[in-house]
Protein backbone atom coordinates (compact mmCIF):
# COMPACT_ATOMS: atom_id res chain seq x y z
CA UNK A 1 0.00 0.00 0.00
CA UNK A 2 1.19 2.92 -0.72
CA UNK A 3 2.40 5.82 2.07
CA UNK A 4 -0.21 8.08 3.17
CA UNK A 5 0.37 11.68 3.96
CA UNK A 6 0.22 12.91 7.43
CA UNK A 7 -2.67 15.14 8.47
CA UNK A 8 -1.18 18.93 8.98
CA UNK A 9 -3.52 20.85 11.03
CA UNK A 10 -2.69 24.79 10.73
CA UNK A 11 -4.83 26.04 14.26
CA UNK A 12 -4.68 29.76 15.91
CA UNK A 13 -3.76 29.48 19.25
CA UNK A 14 -4.01 32.10 22.08
CA UNK A 15 -1.82 34.87 20.80
CA UNK A 16 -2.81 34.27 17.53
CA UNK A 17 -0.28 32.90 15.98
CA UNK A 18 -1.00 30.18 13.46
CA UNK A 19 0.79 26.53 15.08
CA UNK A 20 1.25 23.66 12.70
CA UNK A 21 0.38 20.49 14.31
CA UNK A 22 0.85 17.13 13.91
CA UNK A 23 -2.76 15.25 14.00
CA UNK A 24 -3.76 12.17 15.94
CA UNK A 25 -2.34 8.94 13.44
CA UNK A 26 -4.35 6.02 13.31
CA UNK A 27 -2.95 3.03 14.34
CA UNK A 28 -1.55 1.28 11.62
CA UNK A 29 -2.82 -2.05 10.18
CA UNK A 30 -0.55 -4.99 9.63
CA UNK A 31 -0.22 -4.36 5.99
CA UNK A 32 1.31 -0.53 6.54
CA UNK A 33 3.51 -1.42 9.55
CA UNK A 34 6.44 -2.00 6.98
CA UNK A 35 10.03 -1.20 7.49
CA UNK A 36 10.84 2.56 6.58
CA UNK A 37 12.84 2.97 3.93
CA UNK A 38 16.44 3.72 4.24
CA UNK A 39 18.14 7.00 5.05
CA UNK A 40 21.69 7.76 4.04
CA UNK A 41 23.50 9.54 6.70
CA UNK A 42 26.37 11.73 6.53
CA UNK A 43 28.59 14.19 8.69
CA UNK A 44 30.06 17.67 8.23
CA UNK A 45 34.13 17.03 8.24
CA UNK A 46 35.90 20.57 8.59
CA UNK A 47 37.75 21.78 5.70
CA UNK A 48 38.81 25.32 5.67
CA UNK A 49 41.73 24.96 3.78
CA UNK A 50 43.78 25.75 6.26
CA UNK A 51 44.29 22.41 7.83
CA UNK A 52 46.92 19.77 7.38
CA UNK A 53 46.25 17.92 4.49
CA UNK A 54 46.85 14.54 6.18
CA UNK A 55 44.69 14.87 8.94
CA UNK A 56 42.01 15.90 6.67
CA UNK A 57 41.95 12.95 4.60
CA UNK A 58 42.57 10.72 7.99
CA UNK A 59 38.91 12.25 9.26
CA UNK A 60 37.60 11.30 5.79
CA UNK A 61 38.87 7.37 6.37
CA UNK A 62 37.31 7.75 9.98
CA UNK A 63 34.08 8.72 8.64
CA UNK A 64 33.93 6.25 6.20
CA UNK A 65 35.21 3.49 9.68
CA UNK A 66 32.55 4.26 11.06
CA UNK A 67 29.95 3.77 8.61
CA UNK A 68 28.81 6.95 7.23
CA UNK A 69 27.49 7.65 3.44
CA UNK A 70 28.45 10.74 2.58
CA UNK A 71 30.78 14.24 3.89
CA UNK A 72 30.04 17.87 3.62
CA UNK A 73 32.97 19.64 2.88
CA UNK A 74 33.51 23.78 3.08
CA UNK A 75 35.00 25.46 -0.29
CA UNK A 76 35.69 28.39 1.99
CA UNK A 77 35.64 31.47 -0.44
CA UNK A 78 37.48 34.30 1.96
CA UNK A 79 40.80 31.63 1.31
CA UNK A 80 40.21 30.60 -1.96
CA UNK A 81 39.51 34.08 -2.97
CA UNK A 82 41.31 36.40 -1.51
CA UNK A 83 41.47 39.24 -4.40
CA UNK A 84 39.07 39.85 -6.98
CA UNK A 85 38.86 37.66 -9.07
CA UNK A 86 41.80 35.79 -8.30
CA UNK A 87 41.25 31.99 -6.93
CA UNK A 88 44.00 30.59 -5.11
CA UNK A 89 44.56 27.12 -6.70
CA UNK A 90 45.99 25.22 -3.53
CA UNK A 91 42.72 25.20 -1.66
CA UNK A 92 40.70 24.27 -4.79
CA UNK A 93 43.68 21.16 -5.34
CA UNK A 94 43.43 20.38 -1.42
CA UNK A 95 39.46 20.04 -1.89
CA UNK A 96 39.95 18.32 -5.21
CA UNK A 97 42.22 15.56 -3.52
CA UNK A 98 39.88 15.62 -0.48
CA UNK A 99 37.14 14.38 -2.84
CA UNK A 100 39.30 11.62 -4.92
CA UNK A 101 39.81 10.57 -0.93
CA UNK A 102 36.08 10.55 -0.02
CA UNK A 103 35.02 8.58 -2.66
CA UNK A 104 37.98 5.90 -2.68
CA UNK A 105 36.66 5.51 0.71
CA UNK A 106 33.30 5.05 -0.02
CA UNK A 107 31.77 8.29 0.78
CA UNK A 108 29.89 10.87 -1.40
CA UNK A 109 31.73 14.31 -0.84
CA UNK A 110 29.24 17.72 -1.00
CA UNK A 111 30.24 21.13 -0.80
CA UNK A 112 29.17 23.80 0.45
CA UNK A 113 29.97 27.26 -1.42
CA UNK A 114 29.88 30.01 1.49
CA UNK A 115 30.09 30.23 5.34
CA UNK A 116 30.09 32.80 7.43
CA UNK A 117 33.09 34.33 6.39
CA UNK A 118 33.27 35.96 3.13
CA UNK A 119 36.30 37.52 1.53
CA UNK A 120 37.07 40.97 2.97
CA UNK A 121 37.29 42.53 -0.39
CA UNK A 122 33.60 41.56 -1.66
CA UNK A 123 32.63 42.77 2.62
CA UNK A 124 34.26 45.96 1.71
CA UNK A 125 31.99 46.20 -1.41
CA UNK A 126 28.89 46.02 0.54
CA UNK A 127 29.14 42.21 0.27
CA UNK A 128 25.25 40.33 0.20
CA UNK A 129 23.80 44.31 1.59
CA UNK A 130 24.28 45.52 -1.87
CA UNK A 131 22.30 43.79 -4.76
CA UNK A 132 24.65 45.03 -7.23
CA UNK A 133 27.71 43.62 -5.36
CA UNK A 134 26.58 40.36 -5.09
CA UNK A 135 25.14 39.88 -8.28
CA UNK A 136 28.58 40.71 -9.76
CA UNK A 137 30.83 38.54 -7.38
CA UNK A 138 28.75 35.95 -6.61
CA UNK A 139 27.66 33.84 -9.74
CA UNK A 140 31.64 33.81 -10.46
CA UNK A 141 32.42 32.72 -7.58
CA UNK A 142 29.90 29.76 -8.07
CA UNK A 143 30.94 29.15 -11.30
CA UNK A 144 34.74 29.16 -9.95
CA UNK A 145 33.89 26.33 -7.89
CA UNK A 146 31.76 24.17 -10.32
CA UNK A 147 34.83 24.49 -12.88
CA UNK A 148 37.23 23.05 -10.09
CA UNK A 149 35.28 20.78 -8.25
CA UNK A 150 32.29 19.72 -10.53
CA UNK A 151 33.78 16.10 -11.68
CA UNK A 152 34.15 15.09 -8.18
CA UNK A 153 31.34 16.86 -6.29
CA UNK A 154 28.25 14.55 -5.15
CA UNK A 155 26.37 17.92 -4.70
CA UNK A 156 25.92 21.12 -3.89
CA UNK A 157 24.75 23.10 -0.69
CA UNK A 158 25.27 27.20 -2.29
CA UNK A 159 25.01 28.25 1.23
CA UNK A 160 23.14 27.42 4.76
CA UNK A 161 21.06 29.37 7.24
CA UNK A 162 20.40 31.94 5.09
CA UNK A 163 17.99 33.18 8.19
CA UNK A 164 20.96 33.79 10.19
CA UNK A 165 23.16 34.90 7.45
CA UNK A 166 20.98 37.93 6.93
CA UNK A 167 20.77 38.49 10.43
CA UNK A 168 24.71 38.55 11.12
CA UNK A 169 25.00 41.04 8.38
CA UNK A 170 22.26 43.66 8.75
CA UNK A 171 21.48 42.84 12.82
CA UNK A 172 19.60 45.98 13.94
CA UNK A 173 17.65 46.89 11.34
CA UNK A 174 14.41 45.08 9.70
CA UNK A 175 14.38 46.92 6.51
CA UNK A 176 17.69 46.08 5.78
CA UNK A 177 17.34 42.40 6.86
CA UNK A 178 15.03 42.28 4.51
CA UNK A 179 17.03 43.38 1.55
CA UNK A 180 19.88 41.07 2.89
CA UNK A 181 16.90 38.48 2.83
CA UNK A 182 15.94 39.53 -0.62
CA UNK A 183 19.45 39.22 -2.09
CA UNK A 184 20.10 36.53 -1.13
CA UNK A 185 17.20 34.81 -2.69
CA UNK A 186 18.37 36.14 -5.99
CA UNK A 187 21.89 35.00 -5.13
CA UNK A 188 20.17 31.41 -4.53
CA UNK A 189 18.45 31.03 -7.86
CA UNK A 190 21.34 32.45 -9.69
CA UNK A 191 23.87 29.24 -8.10
CA UNK A 192 20.32 27.24 -9.22
CA UNK A 193 21.34 28.48 -12.60
CA UNK A 194 24.99 27.86 -12.58
CA UNK A 195 24.45 24.76 -10.88
CA UNK A 196 21.43 22.56 -12.25
CA UNK A 197 21.87 19.66 -14.03
CA UNK A 198 25.14 18.46 -12.94
CA UNK A 199 24.99 16.87 -9.15
CA UNK A 200 21.60 17.55 -6.94
CA UNK A 201 21.59 20.75 -5.65
CA UNK A 202 20.02 21.09 -1.49
CA UNK A 203 19.21 23.52 0.47
CA UNK A 204 19.79 23.92 4.30
CA UNK A 205 17.49 26.32 5.40
CA UNK A 206 17.52 27.58 9.21
CA UNK A 207 13.76 26.73 10.24
CA UNK A 208 11.94 26.65 13.65
CA UNK A 209 8.75 27.44 15.27
CA UNK A 210 8.92 31.11 16.02
CA UNK A 211 6.56 32.62 18.94
CA UNK A 212 6.12 35.61 20.46
CA UNK A 213 8.97 37.03 22.78
CA UNK A 214 6.26 39.22 24.67
CA UNK A 215 2.53 40.36 24.76
CA UNK A 216 2.26 43.16 22.41
CA UNK A 217 0.53 43.48 18.96
CA UNK A 218 4.03 44.71 17.87
CA UNK A 219 5.39 41.17 19.73
CA UNK A 220 3.17 39.25 17.14
CA UNK A 221 4.00 41.12 14.39
CA UNK A 222 7.49 40.43 14.80
CA UNK A 223 7.13 37.03 15.04
CA UNK A 224 5.14 36.83 12.04
CA UNK A 225 7.74 38.89 9.93
CA UNK A 226 10.75 36.12 11.04
CA UNK A 227 8.50 33.40 10.28
CA UNK A 228 7.75 34.68 6.99
CA UNK A 229 11.55 35.45 6.46
CA UNK A 230 12.46 31.93 7.81
CA UNK A 231 9.81 29.48 5.99
CA UNK A 232 7.45 31.46 3.77
CA UNK A 233 9.95 33.37 2.00
CA UNK A 234 11.53 30.14 0.61
CA UNK A 235 8.91 27.48 0.15
CA UNK A 236 6.84 29.99 -1.78
CA UNK A 237 9.27 31.18 -3.72
CA UNK A 238 11.36 27.17 -4.34
CA UNK A 239 7.50 26.44 -5.07
CA UNK A 240 5.92 29.22 -6.87
CA UNK A 241 8.68 31.82 -7.82
CA UNK A 242 7.42 34.46 -5.51
CA UNK A 243 9.23 36.82 -3.18
CA UNK A 244 7.53 37.81 0.05
CA UNK A 245 9.75 39.94 1.89
CA UNK A 246 7.24 41.97 4.96
CA UNK A 247 7.74 45.71 4.10
CA UNK A 248 8.28 45.15 0.62
CA UNK A 249 6.51 44.97 -2.86
CA UNK A 250 5.92 41.12 -3.88
CA UNK A 251 7.79 40.24 -6.93
CA UNK A 252 8.11 36.95 -8.97
CA UNK A 253 11.87 35.85 -9.74
CA UNK A 254 12.45 34.11 -13.30
CA UNK A 255 13.74 30.68 -12.66
CA UNK A 256 13.38 30.93 -8.43
CA UNK A 257 10.74 28.10 -8.94
CA UNK A 258 11.79 25.05 -8.58
CA UNK A 259 15.12 26.03 -8.04
CA UNK A 260 16.61 22.97 -5.90
CA UNK A 261 16.52 18.98 -6.34
CA UNK A 262 16.30 18.34 -2.19
CA UNK A 263 14.62 20.75 0.24
CA UNK A 264 16.84 20.57 3.12
CA UNK A 265 16.31 22.26 6.67
CA UNK A 266 18.86 22.77 9.23
CA UNK A 267 17.48 22.10 12.74
CA UNK A 268 17.93 21.40 16.06
CA UNK A 269 15.23 20.01 17.23
CA UNK A 270 11.13 19.54 16.49
CA UNK A 271 12.02 17.79 13.79
CA UNK A 272 8.77 16.00 12.82
CA UNK A 273 6.85 20.18 13.05
CA UNK A 274 9.66 21.03 10.96
CA UNK A 275 9.32 18.01 7.96
CA UNK A 276 5.82 18.04 8.40
CA UNK A 277 5.55 21.76 7.51
CA UNK A 278 8.18 21.70 4.74
CA UNK A 279 6.12 18.80 3.05
CA UNK A 280 2.49 20.66 3.26
CA UNK A 281 4.20 24.33 2.20
CA UNK A 282 7.16 23.30 0.12
CA UNK A 283 8.01 22.45 -3.53
CA UNK A 284 7.46 18.54 -3.91
CA UNK A 285 11.10 17.36 -3.56
CA UNK A 286 12.98 15.19 -1.41
CA UNK A 287 13.63 16.00 1.85
CA UNK A 288 16.64 16.21 3.59
CA UNK A 289 17.61 17.55 7.65
CA UNK A 290 21.06 18.76 8.40
CA UNK A 291 21.25 18.02 12.26
CA UNK A 292 23.35 20.20 15.03
CA UNK A 293 21.93 18.50 18.37
CA UNK A 294 21.18 20.37 21.40
CA UNK A 295 22.71 19.84 24.89
CA UNK A 296 25.36 20.85 27.17
CA UNK A 297 26.57 17.22 27.51
CA UNK A 298 27.43 14.47 25.48
CA UNK A 299 23.81 12.50 27.22
CA UNK A 300 22.24 15.52 26.61
CA UNK A 301 23.21 15.60 23.11
CA UNK A 302 22.73 11.98 22.06
CA UNK A 303 19.21 12.66 23.68
CA UNK A 304 18.77 14.71 21.28
CA UNK A 305 19.86 12.63 18.38
CA UNK A 306 17.23 9.74 19.45
CA UNK A 307 14.85 12.00 19.58
CA UNK A 308 15.40 13.44 15.96
CA UNK A 309 15.76 10.16 14.35
CA UNK A 310 12.49 8.83 16.01
CA UNK A 311 10.91 11.93 14.32
CA UNK A 312 12.46 11.63 10.89
CA UNK A 313 11.84 7.44 11.22
CA UNK A 314 7.77 8.67 11.44
CA UNK A 315 7.77 10.74 8.88
CA UNK A 316 9.71 8.70 6.69
CA UNK A 317 6.38 6.45 6.23
CA UNK A 318 4.80 9.41 4.39
CA UNK A 319 7.53 11.24 2.79
CA UNK A 320 10.22 11.09 1.09
CA UNK A 321 13.31 11.54 3.35
CA UNK A 322 16.55 10.82 1.41
CA UNK A 323 19.53 11.65 4.16
CA UNK A 324 20.42 13.12 7.71
CA UNK A 325 23.46 15.12 7.87
CA UNK A 326 25.21 15.51 11.18
CA UNK A 327 27.48 18.56 12.14
CA UNK A 328 30.03 18.32 12.82
CA UNK A 329 32.34 15.21 13.05
CA UNK A 330 34.87 16.01 15.49
CA UNK A 331 35.18 18.33 18.90
CA UNK A 332 37.26 21.61 18.17
CA UNK A 333 37.24 24.81 19.70
CA UNK A 334 33.52 26.14 20.15
CA UNK A 335 31.81 23.10 18.88
CA UNK A 336 30.83 19.68 20.57
CA UNK A 337 31.11 17.02 17.55
CA UNK A 338 29.77 12.81 17.33
CA UNK A 339 33.88 12.22 18.29
CA UNK A 340 36.46 14.07 20.04
CA UNK A 341 38.97 15.45 18.17
CA UNK A 342 41.34 12.09 18.52
CA UNK A 343 38.37 10.41 16.87
CA UNK A 344 37.05 8.55 19.94
CA UNK A 345 33.38 7.94 18.98
CA UNK A 346 31.40 9.28 21.94
CA UNK A 347 27.60 8.61 23.26
CA UNK A 348 26.13 11.50 20.21
CA UNK A 349 27.94 9.23 17.96
CA UNK A 350 26.66 5.87 18.88
CA UNK A 351 23.55 7.34 18.88
CA UNK A 352 23.29 8.86 15.86
CA UNK A 353 24.96 5.47 13.80
CA UNK A 354 22.24 3.41 16.11
CA UNK A 355 19.23 6.12 14.38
Amino acid sequence: MDPQPVSVLTVPSLNGLFITERAAEPEPTPAEDTPTPSIARGVVVSSDGARDGERLHDDLAFAAELGLTHVRLDVPWAAAQPKEGRIDGGVMESLHAAALAARAAGLQPWFRLMQADVPHWFDDEGGFADDRTAGLWWPRWVEAVADHLGEVAAGWVPFEAPFAMAKRIKPDDPRKHGDVMHNLVIAWRDAWRILRGGPPVATSLDVLTERPTGPSQRDLDESRRRDQLRWGLWLDGLSHGNVRIPGRYDREVPDLAGSCDILGLAVRGDVANMLDRAADQGPERPLAIMFRPSGDTDTARADSIATMWSDVRTAARSYDITSVTITPLLDGPGRLGIATAERRLKDAGEAFLAG
